[in-house]
């Protein structure tokens, strides 16, 4: 970890560090409970066009350090802080996908690490939400990690990042020893029912498929308290 900044708040800490990974720093930001028992570590990973910051992520996190899970997430590969700005890079340089998804399942990877190394983290309760491009990234990383417990993938369907899920060789067939959650939006602008069905129907070990009223747009307390359900149950 480099250039930690750490912030004392009510009963947690808040950490601020940037990762090397690979040869790019990696800004991330996490809430750490004030104790020594060991904890779970769950990750929450922002949308497109979005950061480490924004209240789904920074003030999701708050919250559940509360119930003294150590809560945070990163800057996706050219969103937030990173070197290279440049959020929309990501869904239109389709040939890069793959680069990209290695990458960002990498960082996942040594985030976990560079914090059991510092903190008493539980890596048999290690959790992931994802929204939107969090989820399409997320997927590959928590398959290739392969330490997870459970996840809660939100408004996140086959195509985009994920290609067909049913696929030889897709990221989803190595989801079997987790527990997973699909939350989805009746009204999504950008995954149709169809193709969510398709992403839960392909996942191979424990799922739920948990709907939600609305559009992509709207990630608000419904699935925040979705995913939040699900990893208070599972972790």
């Amino acid at each position: 970890m480099d250039d930690i900044q750490e912030r004392m708040l009510d009963g947690v800490t808040e950490l601020r560090f940037s990762l090397a990974v690979d040869g790019e720093h990696v800004p991330a930001l996490f809430f750490v409970p004030d104790s020594d028992e060991p904890a779970p570590l769950v990750i929450i990973q922002h949308p497109a066009t979005s950061s480490k910051d924004d209240y789904f992520v920074r003030d999701v996190a708050l919250s559940w350090a509360s119930r003294g899970w150590i809560c945070g997430g990163l800057d996706a590969p050219f969103h937030g802080d990173r070197a290279t700005h440049d959020p929309m890079r990501v869904l239109r340089d389709h040939d890069g996908l793959a680069t990209l998804s290695a990458r960002f399942a990498a960082e996942v990877s040594a985030t976990i690490d560079a914090m059991a190394a510092r903190y008493a983290v539980d890596l048999g309760r290690l959790g992931y939400v994802g929204y939107s491009m969090g989820s399409m990234l997320g997927i590959p990383a928590v398959a290739a990690d392969g330490r997870f417990k459970a996840a809660a993938f939100c408004l996140v369907g086959e195509g985009g990042l994920l290609g067909v899920a049913s696929d030889a060789g897709s990221p989803v067939a190595k989801l079997g020893g987790m527990a997973v959650r699909i939350v989805g939006k009746t009204q999504d602008e950008f995954f149709s029912k169809e193709a969510t069905e398709a992403l839960f129907t392909a996942l191979p070990g424990e799922k739920d498929m948990h709907w939600l009223p609305g559009g992509h747009f709207e990630i608000g307390p419904d699935v925040i308290n979705a995913a939040g359900e699900w990893l208070t149950a599972k972790l």
